[in-house]
C-alpha cells in the first residue's frame, strides 16, 4: 500500500504524501524508501507523535499532532489538512496522496485527493486567527484539556477550566483559591506546551479553580477563582458554574476558554461568551470488543 502511494504520488505529481499512521509504522516505511515528496505523519497516538518526533527527521518529512481520532475516514483526512494548511506544509489546490490507518490495520486505504479550501471546517483555528494567541500553545491547552476528558484522574472523571490569552486582565478578575504552584517558577518551566509539563497539568486538575495562560503558553496560575458577573452569557442548560464563569469571562476579556466536563468528559470552547466548538473525548477502545463494531 505504501509503495502503491508513493508511485501514485510520483505519477499525478503530489505536493505531498500524508500518512494517517497509529503506530509510525507506515511513515517509517515510506520514509525508509527514499521518496522525493514530501511526506506528512500526522498522528492521533500521543506515544507515536513522540517516536517519531524523536528520530531525525529526513529533509521534507514533518509530523502533526491530530487533536481527536474521527469516527469517519474522511473526517480524519480533513482535520490533519486544516493543521498542515495552518502549519504551511500545505496549500489551497495541492493534490496530495493519502494513506488511512486504523487502530485495527496500518496502511489499510489509499486515496488521491485535491485540496479545496472552502470546504474544510477551520472553526477551531479561525478562533485564534482575531487574537494574538500562539497556535501552538491554543494546541497544547485543547490536547490537555482532551486528555483530562478521556482519561480522568486515579480512575474517576474530573472537571477542568483553562482561560488562555489577555492572562492580564484574567488575573485582574480573579483570586487564589491555593497557593499558586507556579509562581516562582521560571518561564521556560511551565509552558503549557511543553511535554514535561502535561502530567503536572493534568494532576493540579483535580484542585478547585481555573488555569490562567498568557497569549505565549505561560501558565500563569492554577486554582483561580473568577470574580466575574455571570448574568451576561447564555449558556446551554445543564452546564454548570465552572462553564458560566469561563463563559463571562470571554466576554470581560480577549482570552479563549477551554473547559472539561466532569460528567462525562466533554471539552467545550468558549469565545465572546459563547460555545464555539464542542468535542467528545477520545473513547477508550478495547482491540477485542469494540473494533468490531467501528464503522470507518
Amino acid at each position: 500500500m505504501v509503495k502503491a502511494a508513493a508511485r501514485i504520488a510520483k505519477k499525478v505529481k503530489a505536493s505531498a504524501i500524508l500518512i494517517l499512521t497509529e503506530t509510525g509504522e507506515s511513515y517509517d516505511f515510506i520514509v525508509d524508501t527514499g521518496v522525493k515528496i514530501p511526506v506528512i505523519a500526522a498522528t492521533a497516538n500521543d506515544e507515536t507523535f513522540k517516536k517519531i518526533n524523536s528520530k531525525k527527521k529526513k529533509v521534507g518529512t514533518h509530523t502533526i499532532k491530530l487533536l481527536t481520532r474521527e469516527m469517519s475516514r474522511n473526517a480524519q483526512i480533513e482535520d490533519a489538512i486544516v493543521l498542515a494548511m495552518q502549519k504551511g506544509m500545505l496549500s489551497d489546490g495541492d493534490v496530495i496522496v493519502t494513506v488511512g490507518s486504523t487502530l485495527a490495520g496500518e496502511a489499510d486505504s489509499l486515496s488521491v485527493y485535491k485540496i479545496d479550501k472552502e470546504k474544510l471546517d477551520f472553526t477551531i483555528y479561525d478562533l485564534i486567527r482575531t487574537t494574538d494567541i500562539r497556535g501552538e500553545a491554543f494546541e497544547a491547552v485543547v490536547n490537555i484539556a482532551l486528555g483530562i476528558g478521556k482519561e480522568g484522574r486515579e480512575g474517576r472523571l474530573i472537571g477542568t477550566a483553562f482561560l488562555i490569552g489577555d492572562s492580564e486582565q484574567v488575573l485582574k478578575n480573579s483570586t487564589q483559591l491555593i497557593l499558586n504552584p507556579f509562581e516562582g517558577h521560571a518561564t521556560g518551566d511551565r509552558n503549557i506546551a511543553s511535554p514535561e509539563i502535561s502530567e503536572t497539568v493534568k494532576e493540579l486538575a483535580q484542585l478547585e479553580g481555573v488555569f490562567v495562560i498568557s497569549k505565549d503558553g505561560v501558565i500563569e496560575a492554577a486554582g483561580r477563582y473568577l470574580n466575574i458577573d455571570t448574568n451576561q452569557v447564555d449558556i446551554p442548560r445543564g452546564l454548570g458554574t465552572r462553564h458560566a464563569a469561563v463563559a463571562a469571562m470571554t466576554v470581560a476579556s480577549n482570552a479563549i476558554g477551554v473547559t472539561v466536563s466532569q460528567s462525562g468528559g466533554v471539552v467545550r470552547i468558549f469565545k465572546n461568551g459563547g460555545v464555539t466548538m464542542r468535542i467528545e473525548p477520545q473513547r477508550k477502545i478495547s482491540l477485542k470488543t469494540d473494533i468490531l463494531k467501528q464503522k470507518w
